[in-house]
């Protein structure tokens, strides 16, 4: 049997609600979720693993690297010699993350247990909503409810809201792959996805799974990355950043990696056969488009505007 991978990754928030005390500050927990269903190419062995991330591509670049290793040494959670959790997190997180990111952080389970995490700690009720969802047969749905349960044996009368969007969807075999993602920009979501197939007469006669997902991980890196750049090069322009400051840093770096993602996704368009619908996410036309946006939120509406902000 060819190997075949379905996932999804689901940016999620839950409000944690006091119902004895409405009126007091909430809690909330934010991540990135993406389950990974691992199977041999003959079926016998599978494994299963919930990723969270504090970013998209962290998630999907730690799914990456497990199913890499999966096909090559077999199941992950039970090795002699074990998966190396640490390098894989090195490996993923890149530069530009180590510099500007202080907030990053990963978590994966299995069956409901952490069995790796690393970077800034994660909100806790993330810990509970993965053993909920074991408990729930793996019926996410119901995790919620059985997490609100698990508070009210422990004396707490808490109200668990949820908001869940699909940021990814993965379909993936050898024959053909297909990645379907969400973009939810400032003023607009809108979606695109991208088909893979070998090229006729190319000696790679097999879709290269993980990097079906790391092309993945490099549109959503830089289609953030890309709005986050538009953003501030306008406030470079009005002088909300200063030269010499690390936010300036910051998009100076951004902007180099951006240049670095697209030579990634060059790479493998090189390779297969690749198909967008509608087009192909251009990154300059996304920071473009951000620095539409910020003129609209931060540029003064006229002249006489902004000779008042500078004092004249």
């Amino acid at each position: 049997m060819a190997k075949k991978l379905n996932t999804s990754l689901l940016r999620e928030k839950f409000t944690l609600i006091n119902r004895e005390d409405p009126e007091s500050e909430p809690y909330y927990a934010l991540s990135n979720r993406m389950p990974l269903k691992l199977v041999s190419e003959n079926s016998n062995i599978t494994e299963e693993f919930v990723i969270r991330a504090h970013n998209m591509h962290l998630c999907v670049r730690m799914a990456v690297r497990m199913l890499q290793s999966f096909y090559a040494n077999g199941p992950i959670a039970n090795r002699d010699v074990g998966f190396d959790w640490n390098e894989v997190w090195e490996a993923i997180t890149s530069d530009y993350e180590y510099k500007f990111n202080p907030d990053k952080w990963i978590a994966v389970y299995n069956k409901g247990k952490i069995i790796f995490e690393e970077g800034t700690k994660h909100h806790p009720f993330l810990d509970i909503i993965e053993q909920c969802d074991v408990l729930s047969h793996d019926d996410y749905e119901k995790a919620i409810p059985k997490a609100e349960e698990v508070f009210r044996k422990a004396g707490k009368n808490f109200k668990i809201d949820y908001d869940g969007n699909l940021a990814l969807v993965a379909d993936l075999a050898e024959a053909q792959a297909r990645c379907g993602l969400v973009i939810r920009g400032p003023s607009n979501t809108h979606t695109f996805s991208f088909s893979i197939e070998p090229k006729e007469g190319s000696e790679t006669t097999r879709v290269n799974l993980p990097r079906c997902l790391s092309t993945a991980a490099a549109f959503l890196e830089g289609i953030q990355m890309g709005f986050m750049v538009g953003m501030n090069n306008v406030k470079i322009e009005l002088e909300m950043i200063e030269y010499g400051t690390d936010e300036m840093r910051k998009t100076e770096e951004a902007r180099k990696r951006l240049v670095r993602l697209a030579q990634e996704i060059g790479n493998f368009e090189n390779v297969f056969n690749v198909r967008f619908r509608p087009e192909k996410p251009q990154f300059p036309d996304i920071v473009m488009d951000a620095q539409k946006v910020a003129m609209e939120w931060f540029a003064p509406e006229d002249e006489e505007e902004a000779m008042e902000d500078s004092g004249q």
